[in-house]
């Protein structure tokens, strides 16, 4: 199965993500139970992908939003759609199930939830820590990335979650505009809604649309300081 994962994860990485790699989903069982839809439980992997934006355009964030973050965002979920499709067909090819979730799909009865949490299966595959702000952040990029995940029966050889890097550092809780971050350090036993607030954040967004014409912010990606442009 190594040499399968190999060849997954290159093809992936030749084609436009800039990380990749395997998560174990028997590691956060309770968290998939909980956050992931019912039809999704019984897969035991993940293939974790992220590709960055340009950071230039994020840094753009601190002034306001802008319309070029929404036409990056929207090109970035396409890039990853596109990459997990053709991943799941490579998988069932060979025979095992597989899942691409999509890139950015609201759902659940009050429109803020996932099918499926793709920061669990980033983190899992040591893509990057989850951060204060609820966000996946890695060493390089720092939040500034989409991610994509793609479930799978391969048994394909998992990577390993790497330490948080948040420390005492608290930028995102001070800039966001919904105080919808509590600050509370990422931890396993802390439910998700205790470190975020999501219905702040989907108001403030609501907001934001009735003056800009469009749903957006983007401060906590702006202000951090990983992967910040110099």
């Amino acid at each position: 199965m190594q040499n399968l994962k190999t060849e997954l994860l290159s093809f992936c990485l030749e084609r436009g993500a800039s990380l990749a790699g395997v998560a174990d989903l028997e590691q956060a069982r309770a968290a998939v139970e909980a956050y992931a839809s019912s039809t999704l439980h019984h897969f035991p992997r993940a293939i974790a992908i992220a590709v960055p934006f340009p950071r230039s355009v994020i840094a753009e964030l601190l002034q306001g939003p802008t319309r070029t973050y929404l036409h990056y965002y929207r090109s970035v979920n396409s890039l990853i759609d596109e990459l997990c499709i053709r991943l799941t067909a490579r998988l069932e090819a060979g025979s095992f199930a597989a899942f691409p979730v999509p890139s950015s799909q609201r759902s659940g009865k009050r429109k803020l939830d996932s099918i499926f949490p793709h920061r669990i299966a980033a983190y899992l595959a040591g893509l990057g820590w989850i951060g204060k702000s609820g966000c996946l952040v890695n060493a390089t990029y720092g939040p500034r990335i989409r991610l994509g995940t793609v479930l799978t029966t391969a048994p394909l050889p998992a990577d390993a979650p790497v330490a948080d890097g948040c420390g005492s550092c608290s930028a995102c809780v001070a800039a966001c505009p919904a105080k919808a971050i509590s600050g509370i350090p990422f931890s396993r036993e802390i439910p998700f809604t205790d470190r975020f607030t999501p219905e702040r954040c989907d108001s403030y967004q609501n907001e934001v649309k009735r003056d800009f014409g469009q749903r957006v912010c983007g401060l906590c990606l702006a202000v951090c300081p990983y992967g910040r442009p110099a």
